[in-house]
């Protein structure tokens, strides 16, 4: 039997490389966009049927299980990929902003885990996967907001894993590295930062973490993995080598040593020990999908 899956934020980046990985591979997908005029993003896969799906929408994510399993019958996985970036001094970061942060990356997603484990645990089988972020593993400057909200989406996602075992549902968080997608270009910024804070910040974001992006297909692989391997053990999944190597390291150095040299690089200074263990790749050359 064909297996189908849900994936959520399809239209461009790893959401669209994840679509094109899992319906490759013989699979049904259901894809989510948030834009009608998004729903023809996929017409060129025959066995994709997208849907709009705005996941801050916290009723029409109860109610997307039923809508995904009409599709093609039955749902075997869903990957929550849909989310944001919000950056800026937390200073000059509204409250609103915050909620909304949050209510796109962290409360939409529960809505969404919650709404599917019925099905799953009635079919006695199913696997979730939320995407979280390198930066649930390591808090970054000026981006506090987005990395709470992707912990708080790892810490659901391992507790989830224990509660829901016992009925055949495996759930695991992804956490990437540093990725070359549109995320980049949407940024939710702070208004009104105070000036102190400029010197600071133009350091840290021209560091080579933010220059050095990896082909999202990367995280596409390592989500299929994460759906397909049948590890039920295993809970963190990491893609790209800044996302692979940040906890080798931690554990490595351990958590003090590690955030001197984590310290170090905010400050632009990174010792030639922290750019040997922590690189940052881009998407090979000639390849801009």
């Amino acid at each position: 039997m064909t297996r189908t899956i849900a994936i959520t934020g399809t239209a461009t980046g790893i959401g669209r490389q994840t679509v094109e990985k899992f319906a490759a591979e013989g699979w049904n997908v259901v894809a989510t966009v948030r834009k009608d005029s998004d729903l023809g993003a996929h017409d060129d896969l025959p066995a994709v049927r997208t849907v709009v799906l705005n996941v801050d929408d916290e009723e029409a994510d109860l109610a997307f299980a039923d809508l995904a399993v009409q599709q093609f019958g039955r749902v075997d996985a869903l990957v929550n990929n849909a989310g944001y970036y919000q950056a800026g001094p937390l200073e000059a970061t509204t409250m609103d902003q915050v909620h909304r942060q949050f209510q796109t990356n962290t409360f939409g997603l529960i809505a969404l885990n919650k709404a599917f484990i019925p099905h799953f645990r009635a079919q006695g089988s199913g696997v979730i996967v939320n995407i979280g972020s390198i930066s649930a593993d390591q808090g970054y400057p000026y981006t506090a907001v987005y990395g709470a909200s992707k912990a708080a989406v790892v810490a659901l996602s391992e507790g989830l894993s224990a509660e829901l075992a016992e009925f055949g549902i495996a759930v695991k968080a992804l956490l990437p590295g540093s990725m070359d997608t549109r995320i980049f270009d949407k940024i939710d910024q702070a208004r009104d930062i105070p000036a102190a804070y400029g010197p600071s910040m133009q350091a840290f974001f021209s560091l080579d973490l933010f220059r050095g992006r990896s082909n999202p297909r990367l995280t596409a692989d390592a989500i299929y993995e994460a759906v397909t391997d049948g590890n039920r053990g295993k809970v963190r999944y990491y893609s790209g080598p800044d996302g692979i190597a940040i906890p080798r390291v931690k554990q490595l150095l351990g958590q003090d040593w590690y955030w001197e040299e984590f310290s170090a690089l905010v400050a632009g200074n990174p010792s030639p020990l922290w750019r040997a263990l922590v690189r940052t790749a881009e998407a090979p050359a000639g390849d801009n999908s």
